[in-house]
């Protein structure tokens, strides 16, 4: 509670500016009550958004955390008024006023669909994009400076008005969502906010311990429940399917980004996964490692990004230990890029699955990014073999990117690691 109450009061510090919610019941039935706040109503280019909240008259149950139930949800949605679409950008459920569930996506990247007719979104859209727009008084005619001109085009960055633990799923009827990884996201804006991009770091003033403080939409990095890394002890033997990939396809291009040394990857490498398909995207080196098996640290992690059709994302996490020459990274940091710049082709031919073990044993477990927004609605496969890279192959890392870049250990809160 204590908690709780710490992040409203930072919530409300950000949105000083924001006027007290004002809910209207949109609907009222057998099933749910459905509730919108007027005053979080804002245009913002050919969208608009709202904050909603579903109440449950039974409770529900979501499909990433099957042994919990909760009995409210709310909402973050964006409408595209002429389209007749919707997009989620923020969702957290309640079990008696206790967060059960937290997952997140950047709004730019959200996913809009058409709604099903009478649902609770359909039910939104259509009050919001009936709503009245603000009357604008009329003007009296006066000489315009150009620095008007110029005032009068900036537009105010979007604040969220209710409690920092917003997070994301697509809808209350369907599965959480996390950060959509398409090559060509949906923008759900493409007006420019006023100032930079928050700034983060792996240490002091904007390091993780700060991350939630650095903008709104970071606030996850710190009230989310199902944040990643985590600390693999106690999981639970179950009849998971063995790993199912197809990597045929090699490495596209790298470069250090400044937070990370990434690799890019062709299309047509797929990670099969709880029916569905996953598309390899790119693959980010850390040191040391972000997760830890049994309390140990590894000098080196890898992770391999997927997202599939609709956005969601998997990760598959790779182990290095410090023993021999690894080739594929070999053949990679002969290109290692020692400061921050833009992608370089790739000279040499480098395949995926040049950096999985043999034994294709794992951990799975829900997470999260480990980077700010921190969205949630991650599943994450963790291989439990290491492999091997040299110690001046992990050195050479390190001065690349000039400084640690692991994210510390994130509490379970409850979640169930299975193998």
């Amino acid at each position: 509670m204590k908690r709780l109450i710490s992040v409203l009061m930072l919530c409300f510090a950000i949105c000083n500016n924001s006027q007290a919610a004002q809910w209207v019941k949109l609907s009222d039935n057998n099933v749910e009550k459905i509730m919108l706040d007027k005053q979080s109503i804002l245009q913002q280019d050919k969208y608009k958004r709202a904050w909603v909240k579903v109440e449950y008259k039974t409770p529900q149950r979501n499909p990433e955390t099957i042994d919990k139930q909760y009995n409210l949800s709310k909402l973050l949605w964006y409408f595209d008024c002429t389209a007749q679409k919707t997009a989620t950008s923020q969702v957290f459920q309640y079990l008696n006023s206790e967060l059960i569930y937290s997952a997140g996506i950047d709004s730019k990247n959200a996913e809009f669909i058409e709604p099903v007719p009478e649902t609770d979104m359909d039910i939104a859209m259509r009050y919001v994009c009936q709503a009245q727009k603000p009357t604008i008084a009329p003007t009296v005619s006066k000489p315009v400076s150009a620095k008007t001109n110029i005032d009068t085009q900036k537009t105010t960055e979007i604040k969220p008005e209710v409690p920092a633990q917003a997070v994301a799923v697509k809808s209350t009827e369907t599965k959480a969502v996390s950060v959509n990884a398409k090559s060509a996201p949906i923008k759900v804006t493409e007006t420019k906010k006023v100032g930079p991009t928050p700034r983060w770091t792996y240490e002091g003033k904007e390091g993780p311990e700060n991350w939630a403080k650095l903008s709104p939409e970071y606030t996850i990095c710190e009230a989310g429940r199902n944040q990643s890394p985590i600390n693999i002890e106690g999981s639970i033997h179950a009849a998971i399917k063995a790993l199912r990939v197809i990597q045929k396809f090699p490495a596209k291009d790298i470069f250090n980004n400044g937070h990370t040394v990434q690799v890019n990857f062709k299309e047509g490498n797929m990670l099969a996964l709880d029916s569905g398909a996953f598309q390899l995207k790119q693959v980010q080196f850390h040191a040391p490692s972000e997760n830890t098996i049994q309390g140990k640290s590894f000098p080196l992690e890898a992770h391999f990004m997927h997202a599939d059709s609709k956005g969601n994302l998997a990760v598959i996490g790779v182990m290095f230990t410090e023993g021999k020459s690894n080739p594929a990274l070999a053949k990679l940091w002969e290109q290692l890029p020692d400061t921050e710049g833009l992608p370089v082709i790739l000279k040499n031919r480098v395949m995926p699955n040049d950096f999985m073990p043999q034994d294709k044993g794992y951990f799975r477990f829900s997470g999260s990014l480990t980077t700010p927004p921190c969205s949630e609605g991650v599943r994450w496969l963790l291989m439990k073999n290491p492999i091997t890279a040299s110690k001046e192959q992990i050195d050479a890392f390190k001065k690349a990117v000039h400084h640690s870049n692991n994210r510390p250990v994130q509490a379970l809160n409850g979640r169930v690691i299975i193998q």
